[in-house]
């Protein structure tokens, strides 16, 4: 075996990091969308810098990463309990949060099908025609960043009313 399941598990529901009372994965997560938009901001400097190749990478690098990030997120949630485990322990208002989680998963579907569309029209357009995009490709992109930043610190929020706010932390 190449792992100990046990072992990843107690690490992955250990208290994490940013000491909170939060498990690892989810400081991890939150750290991890904290620095997204840098990231993403970063593979956009490079399109801007016409340095196509850079950017095509790192936005295709981060797309993959995000996605492994997600899924640990959302395994982590479930086998946690859920949003209302957590809610138990917090100090938010229970009606806020609902509302507050809806729009953020709204926003974060929409913005990550838009984010898979885009990265399967650029991969598409790069093997076929290298790198030759439309218009189109540029205005979408600024509505992915501005969704996906709008979800990290939304993401980020929703950390600080679940494990912050109320504690005197």
């Amino acid at each position: 075996m190449l792992y100990n399941y046990k072992y990843m598990e107690d690490y992955m529901f250990s208290t994490g990091f940013l000491g909170t009372a939060a498990p690892f994965y989810m400081d991890f997560s939150t750290l991890y969308f904290a620095v997204l938009p840098v990231l993403l901001g970063i593979g956009i400097r490079f399109a801007v810098k016409k340095e196509y190749e850079k950017h095509y990478r790192m936005q295709l690098g981060t797309f993959i990463l995000t996605l492994l990030v997600v899924v640990l997120f959302e395994i982590g949630v479930r086998v946690s309990g859920g949003f209302i485990a957590f809610m138990e322990n917090s100090h938010a208002d229970y009606t806020f949060m609902v509302v507050f989680m809806i729009v953020h998963i709204a926003i974060a579907i929409i913005s990550v099908i838009l984010w898979s569309s885009l990265i399967y029209g650029a991969v598409k357009r790069h093997r076929i025609e290298g790198m030759s995009l439309p218009k189109s490709h540029q205005k979408v992109g600024k509505l992915v960043f501005a969704g996906l930043t709008i979800t990290s610190i939304m993401g980020v929020m929703i950390y600080y009313f679940l494990f912050i706010y109320g504690y005197g932390i």
